[in-house]
């Protein structure tokens, strides 16, 4: 077994957990989100999904399960923003040793900054940085091209945050259909990630056919959590 096979095979029926945060919010420093991922590691979790530089560098100190890393950077007249350059994929590559073993990227076929695609930066990630691809996108067709372009992994991530999906986060709850169709129709790992609330859901999607789990929010995003608690208390308050 190759060692892409073997760190494929961590993850397995398992869960990521996205370990993530604002910075202008409490959670929001590289220490604390590695707390976080720490103890995900510890409840089990298979892989940590996280995002930048010193976030990543600081769980990796923490956590001994595989890394998913992103860079989230806005760009001017850009809808894409999850590590939408080369530079962005070296740059959390390079942020700890070991580097990350697997970068996600955004591979809708939505237009990125300086004139690069999304191939580019899956033939970056793979052929320059000897990391593992994985290709967050948001319908079956970006899904599809993306696994017939040699993708590692395939990720939901974005169904429901483009234009085109949009109605797609209105229906609330992850987006099983289209797991379930990917997994039919491609031979690479599906990722469902997206809107999985509970642990029902998660097990919906392994059902459907899903590798792994990524949840994010509904684990980690303590505020926004709390927020709900308070919001359906205060219908009855007294």
């Amino acid at each position: 077994m190759t060692a892409k096979q073997q760190l494929l095979q961590r993850l397995k029926g398992g869960l990521i957990v996205s370990c993530q945060a604002d910075p202008s919010t409490p959670l929001g420093h590289p220490q604390v989100l590695a707390a976080l991922a720490a103890a995900a590691e510890q409840g089990g979790a298979v892989g940590i999904r996280a995002n930048g530089p010193a976030n990543i560098a600081a769980i990796s100190e923490h956590v001994s399960v595989p890394i998913i890393a992103i860079y989230k950077q806005t760009h001017p007249d850009f809808e894409v923003y999850i590590t939408p350059t080369p530079q962005a994929a070296q740059e959390v590559f390079s942020c700890c040793t070991p580097s990350p073993a697997i970068i996600a990227f955004d591979a809708t076929s939505r237009p990125r900054p300086h004139g690069h695609t999304w191939q580019e930066i899956l033939h970056f990630i793979q052929n320059e940085l000897g990391a593992l691809a994985m290709a967050d996108i948001s319908t079956f067709e970006e899904g599809l091209a993306a696994a017939e372009a040699g993708a590692d992994l395939v990720a939901t991530t974005l169904s429901g945050y483009t234009a085109s999906t949009a109605y797609k986060r209105e229906q609330g709850g992850p987006d099983l259909e289209l797991v379930a169709q990917l997994a039919k129709e491609v031979s690479c790992p599906i990722i469902c990630e997206g809107r999985i609330r509970s642990p029902q859901e998660a097990y919906e999607a392994l059902c459907a056919g899903a590798w792994a789990v990524v949840v994010g929010t509904a684990i980690t995003a303590i505020d926004r959590v709390t927020a709900n608690y308070v919001a359906a208390m205060k219908a009855c308050a007294r």
